[in-house]
């Protein structure tokens, strides 16, 4: 396969996940903001979703101002920021055309159809309801598009480039997704474990997707070593870090050839698979789940640009988390 339309593949299946998580971490920052008792936090929710997205290069103005209507419009319409929902939306088009043979006509109509219909969410207002509307369609269209590559495509290389390039992306924005926590952790520390923090944790597993999941496994009460558990380390679940890196190191197994430089990165892959197999939940929290987390985002977007490297096309990375600014 040329490298230009691996990459376009590849690209195609990270712009499509990657405006979904932003969805999925506006949210986040929806639920939380919404909690009883969370305008008294030190953080701001809305510039924890800023912080976690890696957006806070491009966020035009004051971070420890960041309010629902100037999140909302970097995070979903401003043309700026790569991580926004109409960006996303823009660049995948754009690389399902330029790989528009290697596509089928569903997978095409998916992709063109969710961009023709951008443009009537955009001129709303985004009020509680609106934004829900608008979160709920963005994540529905993603779902549709990966419906369409999964049951149109060929299980070929070119199938296996998008995955790699969703999985790639899910990775990352699962470990973002779980940092928002960090980020708006209550500043008494004896109030952990209270009524807002367990409301908190179970805010991240409606936003993943997870929280009956949650119950079905675990059968307890919501706690941060259940969430971090099935997010990070349970192979059953299709948001885990685990799983993404399974998907990760399996594709990579199918793509690499001979070359030196792709059975090492496929080697790379295992070796990161199988540390998180060996990795319990005790050792994330020794650590410090941000630290942890940051470590793991940094690791996934190296190990996204050696395949990039690898496989002869161009790398587009996020930063990691950092600290909010004191």
């Amino acid at each position: 396969m040329l490298s230009r339309t691996a990459e376009g593949l590849f690209w195609m299946g990270r712009y499509v996940e990657r405006m979904e998580n932003t969805a999925r971490l506006l949210d986040a920052g929806r639920r939380l903001d919404n909690l009883p008792g969370a305008s008294s936090l030190e953080h701001s929710e809305w510039s924890s979703v800023i912080v976690a997205s890696g957006a806070t290069e491009t966020f035009p103005g004051d971070l420890a101002a960041a309010d629902t209507e100037s999140v909302c419009d970097h995070l979903i319409r401003d043309m700026d920021n790569p991580s926004s929902i109409a960006s996303c939306i823009e660049a995948a088009r754009m690389n399902a055309k330029a790989v528009r043979n290697a596509i089928t006509g569903e997978v095409w109509e998916a992709i063109n159809d969710t961009r023709l219909d951008l443009s009537v969410h955009l001129n709303r207002e985004y009020d509680r309801h609106n934004l829900v509307d608008f979160l709920d369609w963005v994540r529905t269209r993603g779902g549709l598009a990966f419906g369409k590559i999964e049951n149109t495509m060929l299980r070929d290389h070119g199938f296996r480039f998008v995955q790699l390039g969703k999985w790639f992306e899910r990775a990352d924005a699962t470990a973002r997704l779980l940092d928002v926590k960090y980020h708006v952790l209550l500043p008494d520390a004896k109030d952990v474990g209270g009524g807002l923090d367990y409301m908190q944790w179970v805010q991240i597993l409606r936003t993943a997707n997870s929280a009956v999941a949650f119950r079905h496994i675990y059968s307890r009460i919501v706690d941060p070593q259940g969430v971090v558990e099935l997010l990070v380390l349970n192979e059953k679940s299709p948001r885990a870090l685990v799983t993404a890196m399974c998907e990760i190191s399996a594709a990579l197994d199918d793509l690499a050839s001979a070359l030196p430089v792709q059975q090492a990165l496929a080697d790379r892959a295992r070796a990161a698979r199988d540390r998180l197999r060996a990795t319990d939940v005790d050792a994330i929290f020794s650590q410090g789940l941000h630290d942890w987390l940051t470590d793991f985002i940094v690791e996934t977007n190296l190990m996204a640009e050696a395949t990039s490297s690898a496989f002869g096309f161009g790398a587009d990375l996020l930063s990691a988390p950092e600290e909010d600014p004191q």
